[in-house]
């Protein structure tokens, strides 16, 4: 697929680096010589110099061959106008990242009227995805599925948990819980555990199927935690703003502390439930004075990745029951692992999962195409296909299908109920199929044979 990616900034780097590894054929427009030769020289990209709101440099880019036009500057009016141009030019899909609240507020409509098939907004899906780890507080992190009605929930097993020593075959024995054990990473490793797999102490577990069952079986395990009532939010970018939405809505208080003071009038207006606060997040004293640790959750979303570390350890401290830590620099999240922050989310990955399921799902099959994906580690990635008229494996029992190797089917949800895998099943048309695959990239679920 040939790909068209405007701005080198953080989110444009990133969707660099994640697609280039699935071999498209990539261009970089920036208007910054010195940052497009770094990014043609790291990675096996054509780089064009210019502004891509010019009819001239698009075409320098050769726009009418375009598959996927991909607008990801700092400035949504030029993502706009940009995607306007290039579909006017030839291209065939066009995305851009419009991230203004008030911008966003009619995305549905700018996207209609200017004919953009696909807008992103970074920050409004970090927030989304903030929001559900928050339903899920005993969770590192949270994936949904079929429409939220399947969840792929990751955890840690500490020391006593009663899960480690246990072999998959031995879980499934003592437990009649409807969940998948799909995905174990264990150090730099990633294994999709089969049945004489055994857990051990420090293992990220990812789990699939609906939350009543993931919630029963965490009951089991004794590490449950009841959904946050309040959460605490450092900061009051525009992630705060749209998760405070979120979290209001859903009858959760909310608390945000932002040092400038016009940004504070801004939320105050926006947010009359929750409560607005004019300080400095990252004093010690300004926090103890709020009483951070009444709060259930402690958010920290200043734009500065340290000071979100520093404050998501003082939190940790304060024993605040879910801390939630916002990093965006790759060498700032290699280290936050070894502090012990669990729950870190990123900006960056937030929209990187976004932007490669619609790559892929207009390149598949139309009989099964990625309907979701999440990348759950650098090898592994979890995938949902809708099957449609045509796919060949229509009817046929799982038992009798020969699957690759490193692929598991996790689920099958049909008419919004998840189906558990076993050997009997088969596929029907409607069907919604969640895989996980390690080491592989797969644009369709003929693929996985």
């Amino acid at each position: 697929m040939r790909l068209i990616i405007v701005g080198a900034g953080k989110i444009g780097s990133t969707l660099i680096e994640k697609l280039s590894v699935e071999h498209h054929d990539i261009v970089l427009v920036d208007t910054q010589a010195a940052i497009v030769e770094n990014m043609v020289n790291r990675h096996d990209v054509r780089g064009v110099v210019g502004n891509a709101s010019e009819r001239e440099v698009l075409l320098d880019a050769e726009v009418d061959k375009t598959d996927f036009f991909i607008a990801c500057t700092s400035r949504d009016e030029i993502n706009i106008i940009c995607c306007v141009l290039a579909k006017k030019l030839g291209a065939k899909h066009t995305m851009a990242r419009v991230r203004t609240p008030e911008y966003f507020h009619e995305i549905d409509a700018v996207r209609e009227e200017l004919g953009i098939d696909m807008v992103f907004n970074p920050e409004y899906q970090t927030a989304l995805d903030i929001a559900q780890i928050l339903q899920f507080p005993y969770a590192l992190n949270v994936e949904s599925f079929a429409g939220g009605s399947v969840k792929m929930v990751e955890f840690v097993l500490k020391e006593g948990n009663g899960l480690v020593g246990l072999s998959m075959q031995e879980i499934g024995a003592k437990n009649d819980s409807h969940v998948l054990f799909c995905v174990v990473l264990r150090g730099d490793e990633v294994f999709v555990p089969r049945g004489d797999f055994v857990l051990a102490e420090g293992d990220h577990v990812h789990i699939i199927g609906t939350a009543a069952d993931i919630s029963s079986l965490m009951r089991k395990l004794h590490i449950y935690k009841q959904r946050a009532r309040s959460v605490f939010i450092v900061g009051g970018g525009n992630i705060s703003f749209y998760l405070a939405k979120e979290l209001l809505a859903k009858d959760v208080k909310v608390k945000i502390i932002e040092k400038d003071e016009e940004r504070c009038r801004f939320l105050s207006e926006e947010l009359p439930s929750a409560i607005i606060l004019h300080g400095d997040g990252t004093d010690q004293d300004v926090l103890d004075e709020e009483d951070m640790s009444r709060c259930y959750g402690c958010v920290a979303l200043t734009g500065n990745d340290e000071e979100n570390v520093i404050l998501s350890m003082y939190a940790n401290l304060k024993k605040v029951d879910k801390v939630i830590t916002r990093v965006d620099r790759p060498s700032v999240m290699k280290m936050v692992k070894l502090l012990g922050l669990d729950t870190v989310v990123s900006t960056r990955s937030a929209i990187a999962n976004q932007i490669v399921r619609f790559v892929r799902s207009n390149k598949g099959t139309a009989q099964a195409v990625v309907n979701t994906l999440y990348v759950l580690h650098e090898k592994a990635e979890a995938l949902e296909f809708a099957v449609e008229e045509g796919f060949s494996k229509i009817g046929i029992p799982l038992k009798e299908m020969r699957i690759k190797e490193n692929v598991l089917i996790c689920g099958i949800v049909r008419e919004g109920e998840y189906i558990l895998p076993g050997g009997e099943n088969t596929f029907a048309v409607g069907d919604h199929v969640i895989v996980v695959s390690k080491g592989k990239h797969i644009d369709s679920l003929e693929q996985i044979f």
